[in-house]
């Protein structure tokens, strides 16, 4: 006997698993059932990130995705979007201070990215979404036509189990997956920041930093592998920052820090993103791996993922496809 069932049971409410469930509701009539083993969502990676809204990648794979999500957030239809666009510093020859005073460096100048209101962005894509919180999922196992899985508060039996766990969904859907810790760090306000400056980011030095509440937002980009949930804060991180500063933004030595927290980003090997059937287990759904452009994508990652659950759109061998880790 099962306490709940559905036709799709996504597990995370977090911005992979909202976006999916969205587009479902959107594009079918399927029962959606999403369960987050939080009282609210958001907690982990979703709410632990610096918002930004960042077009160009590392990895020319990425672009189709990153492009639409920026695309669609920059209208505002779910959330406020700021563009204050942004200079990528090593990727072009404009000179940074042309469009932030203090800072040093050539780059490529991105007016149209900006930053998010992330919270209110995953509030609308759940919005009208059935969430069980306070739920954990403890293990599930194929059985019939279907997944039967078993949580803290009773079974749930579903047609299709997605697994959009974050930092999680390596040890819910068996894969090598890897949350990475990253630290955020915000100065007290200062009357020189300007609010409208960009953010900038060296990404090669591996250092970024924006306004943010009258001061400054900065990280050392800093990939730290670490279980999911640690949230460990590691003080050299704050030396590695003071070392990048001083070396590749000098204008900014003299800053202080009032506050920090770090945030967890979940990889595969090769950076890309995890979205499909699992080759091992067709009621299996994947959508992880989202890395640093959970935000940005977030929107064409759940279209994607939703048009492909659907049988609207055939990954199948593509450069997201789960098959590639195993």
């Amino acid at each position: 006997m099962h306490d709940y069932s559905t036709d799709i049971l996504i597990v995370g409410a977090g911005l992979a698993g909202a976006s999916t469930a969205y587009h479902l509701k959107r594009l079918s009539d399927a029962r959606v059932l999403i369960v987050e083993k939080e009282t609210t969502p958001g907690v982990h990676s979703s709410g632990r990130n610096a918002s930004f809204i960042r077009e160009r990648t590392e990895e020319p794979e990425l672009r189709p995705l990153t492009s639409e999500g920026a695309e669609f957030l920059r209208g505002g239809t779910l959330a406020e979007y700021n563009a204050h666009g942004s200079v990528l510093i090593g990727w072009g020859d404009e000179d940074a201070r042309l469009h932030c005073a203090v800072a040093r460096g050539k780059g490529l100048w991105c007016p149209r990215d900006g930053t998010a209101d992330v919270a209110r962005l995953l509030q609308s894509y759940l919005a009208g979404q059935k969430i069980l919180s306070d739920t954990e999922v403890l293990e599930w196992a194929h059985e019939g036509d279907g997944i039967r899985v078993r949580t803290n508060r009773g079974v749930i039996a579903c047609s299709l189990l997605v697994n959009a766990a974050g930092p999680w969904a390596g040890k819910l859907g068996r894969l090598p997956l890897t949350p990475k810790n990253r630290t955020i760090y915000v100065t007290p306000p200062m009357k020189w920041v300007d609010p409208k400056w960009p953010f900038v980011w060296d990404v090669y030095g591996g250092l970024y930093f924006r306004p943010e509440s009258g001061g400054l937002l900065l990280s050392p980009c800093d990939e730290r592998p670490a279980e999911p949930g640690e949230y460990t804060d590691d003080p050299r991180m704050a030396e590695q920052l003071a070392e990048k500063v001083m070396r590749l933004q000098p204008d900014l030595s003299e800053i202080s820090i009032q506050r920090s927290w770090v945030g967890q980003r979940t990889f595969a090997k090769d950076k890309l993103f995890v979205i499909g059937f699992d080759p091992r287990e067709s009621k299996l759904f994947h959508v992880a791996g989202l890395g640093g452009h959970g935000v940005t994508s977030s929107y064409a990652v759940g279209r994607l993922a939703a048009e492909t659950i659907l049988g609207k759109a055939d990954r199948r061998g593509t450069a997201f496809a789960p098959a590639r880790l195993l």
